[in-house]
């Protein structure tokens, strides 16, 4: 009897021009043929073969994927999945340099990702971290503080491509970054 190879290595074997075509006629996130698709296993691959080929293309298919993912999500997968691209991003961008208006490759994307996460204004979230006994602090806020020093850990890996001369705030950020939960 013959074994049934998996729908995902199956995609991952085709040429980017025919997986480009297969997603064209997808919902993402949603069965495929009737069957359940590991679309996370799909992004997470697509990813590792931007990074392996140093290819524009396959990181635009995984930042695709991420995107939806992370739109149908909630809470911490949302944070997770989007920390995924931005990572990708960035990847990409120390490897193969920023290009401003590219959909990989341009860091204010990440910036603006990053203000999203810090929403809690520099000078309360150093408050916050200096206090004695962190357990009095709620659990929800200490979870965004680490939201904000995760998109910094991910920031810092472009930092020297002008972004932090665009924005000097990010300075504050990154000296604060190693204070945070």
């Amino acid at each position: 009897m013959e074994t049934k190879t998996p729908l995902l290595q199956t995609v991952l074997k085709w040429p980017l021009p025919q997986v480009r075509a297969w997603l064209d006629g997808l919902s993402i996130g949603e069965p495929v043929g009737g069957e359940n698709f590991n679309w996370d296993g799909f992004a997470f691959t697509a990813a590792a073969r931007a990074r392996e080929e140093r290819s524009v293309p396959w990181a635009h298919i995984a930042l695709l994927v991420y995107g939806v993912l992370a739109g149908r999500s909630a809470g911490g997968d949302t944070h997770s999945i989007m920390l995924s691209a931005m990572s990708l991003r960035a990847w990409m961008i120390r490897e193969l340099g920023a290009q401003e208006g590219d959909a990989v490759l341009e860091p204010e994307v990440i910036f603006d990702w990053f203000q999203e996460l810090a929403s809690i204004p520099i000078e309360e979230a150093a408050r916050i971290v200096s206090l004695q006994d962190w357990s009095l602090i709620p659990t929800a806020l200490l979870l965004r503080l680490r939201y904000i020093k995760s998109a910094l850990n991910t920031l810092v890996l472009i930092s020297e491509t002008g972004l932090v001369q665009k924005h000097p705030e990010l300075n504050d950020w990154f000296l604060l970054r190693s204070r945070l939960p």
